[in-house]
């Protein structure tokens, strides 16, 4: 019915999903809804939905699995989610990166794992899935080359990542390269990458580092475009849990916040702050024939 990778209006898809009686409202406006034996999940990735909630819904790159967030208040124990997990319910994923746009049609997908509990940055208790979706690579390259094309890019900031999630692997691609890495390594356990959205009960952390000597850890807070002074109240959430759950006595933690300006409330704010810094990003772009 609906063709990976194509966009739709949330009104065209309640039409193809019942025709003879498309839903409106109530749960068809939010995060998912069921329709018969399918459940139409609608993702808002880097942004908040019209409800306010904003959950940490992407795309992981590494692993090409897809982090899919439930309701404020969801369990994996609520019949929803125990018909999907039994396969009685089949989960359609559409996706948007803005809330003036549709929303892409990602495919159908399969439930790897799930975690109940989980925190979000609002204090929202919710379940958090990792989805399995066949060649999503393929069509989150798609999407980002429509992007790159400006098919779907709003130019309202100039010079500067259209998401936050780009921003973000961008840094963790290229991290050995640039200043920053020249002093920190991306936070490992047992040899393994977790800094990268490192997990926390008070939000997931962008970047976390930890100096090359061990001294200090560092916690990266993205910003697309232009940050302000409230970014530095969830930098320093963050950094208190790092003090309180990973530093030794020995230790300590700094901050630094990337984005692609700072207005004038967060230069004041950062002079009272001498432990986070601000790093502002340029991107240059360049066809050369």
């Amino acid at each position: 019915m609906f063709k990976r990778g194509v966009t739709y209006k949330r009104d065209e898809i309640a039409s193809m999903a019942r025709p003879h009686s498309p839903p409106h409202g109530g749960d068809w406006t939010t995060g998912y809804a069921r329709i018969e034996d399918d459940l139409y999940v609608f993702m808002n990735i880097g942004i908040p939905g019209r409800t306010g909630h904003n959950f940490d819904n992407h795309f992981d790159s590494r692993t090409g699995t897809l982090i899919w967030f439930g309701k404020p208040n969801s369990k994996s124990e609520h019949p929803t989610f125990q018909k999907l997990l039994s396969g009685e319910l089949r989960p359609l994923f559409f996706a948007r990166w803005d809330q003036s746009a549709p929303f892409t049609f990602l495919g159908t997908g399969g439930i790897a794992s799930f975690e109940d509990g989980f925190v979000t940055q609002q204090g929202h208790s919710c379940v958090r899935l990792v989805i399995t979706i066949d060649d999503i690579r393929d069509i989150v390259a798609e999407t980002a080359g429509e992007i790159a094309s400006g098919e779907a890019v709003d130019d309202t900031s100039q010079s500067s990542f259209l998401f936050e999630k780009h921003l973000e692997d961008f840094i963790v691609r290229n991290w050995r390269s640039l200043p920053i890495g020249n002093q920190y390594d991306i936070y490992q356990k047992d040899g393994e990458q977790i800094g990268q959205q490192f997990r926390t009960s008070t939000g997931p952390i962008d970047i976390l580092g930890l100096n090359k000597d061990k001294s200090d850890f560092l916690v990266l807070e993205l910003k697309r475009d232009r940050a302000s002074d409230v970014v530095v109240g969830q930098t320093l959430r963050y950094m208190g849990w790092i003090q309180e759950h990973l530093c030794s006595k020995e230790q300590s933690v700094n901050g630094c916040i990337i984005a692609h300006a700072q207005d004038e409330k967060l230069q004041y704010a950062l002079k009272q702050v001498p432990n986070i810094r601000f790093l502002k990003y340029e991107v240059d772009f360049r066809l050369v024939g």
